[in-house]
């Protein structure tokens, strides 16, 4: 008993002295503190509907979102619901060809959805982060994304900003896309990268997510950075991400980037098992309209 209290003494000796003078923790090794702050763990015991004080819709356009995009979106239960198993499921359907919805979207070949929680909560730094299964059919569009909330208020894009969390394409199933748009850098020009995963995405659950302070962006899969964003990285462009982002959840089919769906898909699933947001040190923030 004596020899332990000795080396708890000798221990606490040790901590004190790398705790002062010379042998202070160095900023390289301080811990960084994570904090849960909100969540959707989607654990209903029902079929139901996702929680809509949290979650809108946006629905078709018509003309392809300025993507050339091949999906309608709508609210319907058959294509977005939570399936009593623990998932946010969103499910593209292929339209028949006798489908009304053709008489004015005739360039549209699925049903989906695009949720968002656009004028009810935004989000302003911290780690943002989702369990996902993502589908890998020919033509999927599968994303998780923030856009800056100015454009609730009569902004633009790009100069809103936008941080695409994940992008896949069915096309190319181990690829992982993560990228930030704003002005002078958008679409073609927006500023990423692209991690290889060892197998197609939609074989198994898989984490995505950011870990977002100020200046400083970091992109994950399953907790492996592998891309970082900061004012440098600009091109003499304004940096637009010190403010306030509201969420994207949406399977789009076809489109510029995924190319054409193979018309054999009859159907396509995106499932969310969770999406929890945490604060970095201290930082972050969630926005209650």
């Amino acid at each position: 008993m004596k020899s332990k209290r000795i080396a708890a003494l000798a221990v606490a000796a040790l901590s004190a002295s790398l705790c002062l003078g010379a042998g202070a923790i160095s900023p390289a090794t301080a811990v960084t503190k994570y904090k849960l702050l909100w969540s959707q763990e989607f654990n209903a015991k029902k079929v139901s509907r996702p929680d809509s004080k949290v979650w809108d819709y946006d629905l078709t356009d018509g003309y392809g979102w300025g993507n050339s995009e091949q999906e309608y979106y709508t609210n319907s239960f058959r294509n977005v619901k939570i399936d009593g198993k623990g998932n946010l499921v969103i499910t593209a359907l292929r339209l028949s060809d006798t489908d009304p919805i053709l008489d004015h979207c005739f360039s549209c070949t699925y049903t989906s959805a695009r949720l968002k929680t656009a004028g009810l909560l935004g989000f302003r730094y911290g780690r943002m982060v989702a369990r996902m299964k993502l589908p890998t059919d020919t033509g999927t569009w599968p994303a998780f994304w923030m856009l800056g909330n100015d454009l609730t208020k009569g902004g633009t894009w790009p100069e809103s900003g936008e941080m695409d969390i994940v992008e896949t394409r069915g096309s190319a199933p181990n690829v992982v896309h993560g990228t930030v748009h704003g002005p002078g850098y958008s679409g073609g020009n927006g500023r990423g990268s692209t991690f290889y995963a060892p197998n197609p995405v939609s074989n198994g659950y898989h984490t995505y997510g950011i870990d977002w302070t100020p200046n400083k962006i970091v992109f994950t899969f399953d907790n492996r950075p592998y891309f970082t964003m900061t004012p440098a990285d600009t091109g003499g462009n304004r940096y637009v991400y010190n403010q306030e982002f509201f969420l994207i959840l949406n399977l789009a089919m076809g489109g510029e980037f995924p190319g054409d769906t193979d018309p054999a898909v009859k159907t396509s699933t995106m499932s969310i098992d969770w999406i929890r947001y945490y604060s970095i040190n201290g930082q972050g923030r969630v926005f209650k309209h």
